[in-house]
């Protein structure tokens, strides 16, 4: 009986890590990289680093958490890289927009106590996947670390 009560426990914990769950600690800087370079295959699963302007997507529905597009330039054209973001008010998180929003209402709380908006620059480090289905952007940053730029 024991040893069936620490197998079912072990089997969860496989279980839950296998599917994620627990595998983010806080989140921590990355080796920066050109902006033209994060989304290379080599640095899947890795954390990296990119410097660039946030924007919230065209739309959104969820209240957890979005992808927030960072483009490498403030004039926000070519194609950005994703980063998933709570939502909330703490550091590296985006504050919940309301339902008709523009970019005015982009407010990204930083790990150094600053709020960032739309045209600020950011330095974002995060752990690089690859969306399953076409999305704007070809990767992604998950578990973001948003610092304000200098």
């Amino acid at each position: 009986m024991r040893f069936g009560r620490i197998f079912g426990i072990a089997l969860l914990a496989c279980a839950s890590a296998a599917c994620g769950g627990g595998a983010f600690g806080p989140p921590t800087a990355g080796e920066l990289r050109e902006f033209a370079a994060v989304c290379d295959k080599a640095n899947e699963g890795k954390r990296v680093a990119v410097v660039g302007y946030p924007r919230f997507p065209e739309k959104f529905t969820g209240t957890s958490s979005v992808v927030l597009r960072l483009y490498e330039k403030a004039d926000y054209a070519g194609q950005p890289i994703g980063v998933q973001t709570p939502i909330g008010r703490e550091a590296n998180q985006a504050e919940l927009a309301p339902k008709q929003y523009t970019d005015k209402d982009l407010k990204v709380h930083t790990a150094d106590g600053q709020v960032a908006s739309y045209g600020t620059k950011v330095k974002v480090s995060g752990k690089v996947y690859f969306p399953l289905v076409d999305q704007d952007f070809k990767c992604s940053l998950e578990n973001p670390l948003i610092e304000s730029a200098r």
